[in-house]
């Protein structure tokens, strides 16, 4: 126990565990629970975001990232009373500005009629060199099926994954998602959902939250550089929405100015029907070069309209955060908090539903 906790007793999450109940577990993947975002390799032994094949042929970062489960989730129904998981998370290192929640915990919430509760967080310990935790939260209320979403965290990798519930409790699959493709996001460290404090809380986990439909996650934190063999990778999966968001990575601006409007090209030419929305960097901190990334971003967007595309969008990243207290969404001067992330979300949440009502 942490000092605090001895000290408050709200900070101590043991609170939460419940009884001891007599639990069955249930290794993910299985065919009862929903899983979505990522999936299980078996010849790697872990989730991945990325084929392990095509992240190699991409470049050493990709290699690395593919295994971080941002935006994975799992969606299963039950009527037990408690909710635990058993995790190794094959990683334990950690940046100072992340939390040890959004790095190697899942965030665990209930699906009611015209919201989601949260129910609890599921953190690692924190103990240094520590891979394998247990996490485990009573669900309070009577005893009833309930629907629940279980996000996977943003920039850990998870090698395995059990869910334990009360023994003889009913499980069945969880809530679907609206009968629409998935939103395809593809960017750098704010997509991946850098530096959100929980996994829900990056601004897809937002907006998946508000409109209920699916989405991928395909941000690479500061690997999102437009290369072919990842661009090839993009138009292969199934999508309602493509999101590029491909800025803010440390490319230089002469590749910038070839990759950005070659990935579009690329898309709209195989998936000439598919809304495109673009989103240029944020202004949470004003580079040296933002002026000129900007404007090759715009520039591609309006070389598309000039070209008579009628099914692409444009944010642009100076108008995402506005007012004298904007640095106080970011939490190192370029990566936003949850506050930040909100207010991105509310954003593109705006502009999806004036591209298609299907998105609300």
């Amino acid at each position: 126990m942490n000092e605090i906790e001895k000290v408050d007793k709200n900070f101590d999450l043991s609170r939460r565990r419940g009884e001891d109940v007599e639990l069955e577990y249930y290794d993910i993947p299985h065919p009862t629970f929903d899983l979505y975002g990522v999936f299980y390799d078996k010849e790697y032994g872990g989730f991945l975001r990325v084929p392990m094949d095509v992240a190699k042929s991409v470049s050493p970062g990709i290699e690395i990232l593919t295994k971080q489960t941002s935006g994975g989730r799992i969606r299963f129904s039950t009527d037990s009373s408690v909710v635990e998981i058993q995790v190794n998370t094959g990683s334990t290192s950690l940046p100072p500005h992340m939390t040890l929640t959004m790095k190697g915990g899942f965030i665990l919430l209930e699906e009611r009629p015209r919201d989601k509760k949260y129910i609890s967080i599921l953190p690692p310990p924190s103990v240094e060199g520590q891979k394998e935790y247990t996490a485990k939260t009573k669900i309070d209320g009577p005893k009833k099926m309930r629907n629940f979403i279980l996000y996977f965290p943003l920039y850990g990798p998870v090698r395995s994954l059990k869910i334990g519930l009360e023994k003889d409790a009913r499980v069945e699959h969880g809530k679907k998602y609206k009968d629409v493709a998935p939103i395809v996001y593809y960017g750098s460290s704010i997509t991946q959902g850098g530096c959100a404090s929980r996994p829900d809380n990056c601004y897809q986990g937002w907006i998946e939250k508000w409109n209920n439909v699916d989405y991928i996650n395909r941000g690479f934190s500061g690997n999102g550089k437009g290369e072919d063999e990842m661009v090839d990778y993009l138009i292969s999966l199934p999508c309602s929405l493509f999101v590029s968001d491909f800025n803010h990575s440390t490319i230089p601006l002469e590749d910038l100015r070839e990759r950005h409007p070659r990935l579009y090209r690329r898309y709209r030419e195989a998936h000439p029907d598919t809304p495109i929305l673009i989103l240029s960097k944020t202004n949470l901190w004003e580079g040296n070069d933002n002026a000129e990334r900007e404007k090759i971003i715009r520039g591609t967007y309006e070389m598309a309209k000039a070209n008579g595309d009628k099914n692409v969008y444009f944010i642009s990243g100076h108008d995402m955060f506005k007012g004298r207290d904007k640095m106080s969404l970011c939490i190192d001067c370029d990566h936003p908090n949850d506050h930040g992330f909100y207010l991105m979300a509310k954003k593109i949440y705006k502009k999806m539903i004036e591209i298609d009502e299907k998105f609300k």
